[in-house]
C-alpha cells in the first residue's frame, strides 16, 4: 500500500505542479487535481448495553476517541467537488464496567459539493455525504466466551464544514451526522438490544495538492494532440497494453443463510481490504479494455465463541466500454466473469465444526471511471466499482455462506508501457 502511494505522489510531482489552475479557464486538462493528506477524526456520542454478573441489562455511555486517517483524492468539476477516501490508521477502545467498546467509521468514501468553488486564501463551505461503513464490536469481560459480534452497517451520514485553501494547501474543519445510529445489537446470544453508535463526528484535516495534466492542454489546444492521436489511432498503435496497480474494499452485502439459521448473533461480515491487479490490453477505435485480474481477500470473525474465517482467491476477464467523455470525465461499463476459490472454516468453542472450499465461476458487473485528459497519455487514475450478486458456498444442512461482495477501488494507477517506450523514442 505504501509503495502504490508513494508511485503516484512521485509521478504527480514529476508534473508541472500548480494551484486552483481553473479559475483561469475551464478546459478538459484543469477538471481534476489529486490531492493527498490526513485527518484526524473525533466521535461524540454513543451508548451501548451489556449483561452484568448477575444477568441483568446495564447501560454504557461510549468515551469519545480520536483516530487518524489517511486521505487520497481529488478536487474535480474545477474546484465544485471533491471526492476521496479516508483510510483509519488506528482505532480506540472505550473500556468500562468491564466492557471493552470498539466504535469506529471504516475506510470512507467522501462526496462533497462547493456552491462556491475552491480558490486560493478563501474559505469555502460544502455539504456532502459518504459511503461510510460503521463498525462496532463490544467485548463483555463478564462471560466465559467474551467477544461479542462485529456490528457492520454502511450508511450515508450528512456532511458539512469549511474548507481554506492556500495555494496548494487544503485545510479543513466538517462535521458528519450519522441519523442512522440506532441499531439491533446482540449482547448474548440469544438477547438484542438497541445501541447507539456516535451520532456525530468532528474532523481536522490537511491535504496537498497536486496537478498532474495541465502540461498537456498546451498541445491539446494547438491540434498537435488531436493530429498525433490520428496519426497514431491510423497505424493501430494506441492499441496496447497496460498494467494497473491499487488498493480495493469488499464490502459483504447481506448475512449469510448459515448463520441466520446456526449463528444469529453473526451478521454481515466486515470490510475487507486488498491490493487489486490488473493486467489488460486497450483498443482504441471502439474505445473498449480488456483486461485479466486478481484479488485475494478474507475475513473473520469471533463471537461469543464462534470464530469463523472466509477466503476468496478471485481470477477475472473482463471488458469495459466507455460511455461517454465528459472534459476528460469517462466513465465505463461491462461484465465480468471470474473463477473463484472460496473457502469457509469454523471452530465454535474450541472445536472445529466445518472446513469446506469450492471451486466455481462467478458473474459479476463492473462500473467505473478514468480521469482521462487525451487518450495518448501513458498513465492515468481510474476508479472500479465490481458487485458480484449470488456468489456464495454450500455448507451443512444446504445452508450458503454468502460471498456477494461490492468491490470498490477509488484509485487505480495505469499504465501504458508502450507509450512511455514511445515517448522516450522519440525525444
Amino acid at each position: 500500500m505504501k509503495k502504490i502511494i508513494l508511485l503516484i505522489a512521485i509521478l504527480a510531482i514529476t508534473q508541472t505542479v500548480h494551484s486552483q489552475v481553473y479559475t483561469e479557464k475551464q478546459t478538459r486538462h484543469r477538471f481534476a487535481q489529486l490531492n493527498l493528506g490526513f485527518d484526524f477524526q473525533s466521535t461524540i456520542g454513543g451508548s451501548a448495553r451489556y449483561l452484568d454478573t448477575q444477568g441483568n441489562t446495564q447501560s454504557l455511555n461510549l468515551s469519545n476517541s480520536i483516530s487518524p486517517r489517511l486521505l487520497i483524492g481529488g478536487t474535480h468539476f474545477w474546484g465544485h467537488a471533491d471526492f476521496y477516501i479516508g483510510i483509519p490508521l488506528s482505532a480506540s477502545t472505550s473500556k468500562k464496567e468491564n466492557q471493552e467498546v470498539t466504535a469506529l467509521r471504516g475506510v470512507e468514501t467522501v462526496f462533497k459539493y462547493y456552491p462556491l468553488r475552491i480558490e486560493h486564501n478563501k474559505v469555502r463551505p460544502y455539504i456532502g455525504t459518504s459511503l461510510a461503513p460503521f463498525f462496532y464490536e463490544q467485548r463483555n469481560n463478564n462471560f466465559e466466551h467474551p467477544s461479542g459480534p462485529e456490528l457492520n452497517h454502511t450508511n450515508f451520514p450528512l456532511l458539512g464544514g469549511i474548507t481554506f485553501n492556500s495555494k496548494k494547501h487544503l485545510v479543513e474543519l466538517g462535521a458528519a451526522w450519522n441519523y442512522a445510529n440506532r441499531q439491533n445489537y446482540f449482547i448474548s446470544r440469544t438477547q438484542i438490544e438497541k445501541i447507539n453508535t456516535p451520532p456525530i463526528y468532528l474532523t481536522l484535516s490537511y491535504r496537498y495538492m497536486l496537478e498532474t495534466t495541465l502540461s498537456a492542454e498546451k498541445d491539446w489546444e494547438s491540434g498537435r494532440t488531436k493530429k498525433v492521436t490520428d496519426i497514431l489511432a491510423n497505424k493501430g498503435k494506441l492499441n496496447g497494453f497496460f498494467i494497473g496497480a491499487g488498493i480495493s474494499s469488499a464490502f459483504w452485502l447481506k448475512q449469510s443463510d448459515y448463520n441466520k439459521s446456526q449463528r444469529p448473533y453473526i451478521g454481515r461480515y466486515s470490510t475487507s481490504l486488498m491490493p487489486d491487479f490488473t493486467f489488460g490490453y486497450y483498443l482504441h477505435k471502439p474505445d473498449i479494455n480488456l483486461s485479466v485480474g486478481y484479488r485475494g481477500y478474507g475475513t473473520s470473525t469471533n463471537a461469543y465463541g464462534a470464530i469463523q474465517l472466509l477466503n476468496r482467491k478471485s481470477f477475472l476477464f473482463e471488458t469495459t466500454k466507455y460511455l461517454f467523455d465528459y472534459h476528460g470525465f469517462t466513465p465505463f461499463l461491462g461484465p465480468t466473469i471470474s473463477y473463484e476459490k472460496l473457502l469457509f472454516w469454523e471452530n465454535f468453542e474450541g472445536s472445529k465444526t466445518i472446513e469446506t472450499t469450492n471451486n466455481r465461476i462467478g458473474y459479476g458487473l463492473t462500473f467505473g471511471w478514468d480521469i482521462r485528459p487525451n487518450r495518448i497519455q501513458s498513465w492515468i487514475l481510474r476508479t472500479n466499482l465490481r458487485w458480484y450478486p449470488n456468489l456464495f458456498l454450500n455448507v451443512e444442512s444446504e445452508n450458503k455462506v454468502s460471498f456477494d461482495n461490492l468491490e470498490f477501488n477509488f484509485i487505480q494507477l495505469i499504465i501504458y508501457p508502450n507509450r512511455i517506450i514511445k515517448r522516450k523514442s522519440n525525444r
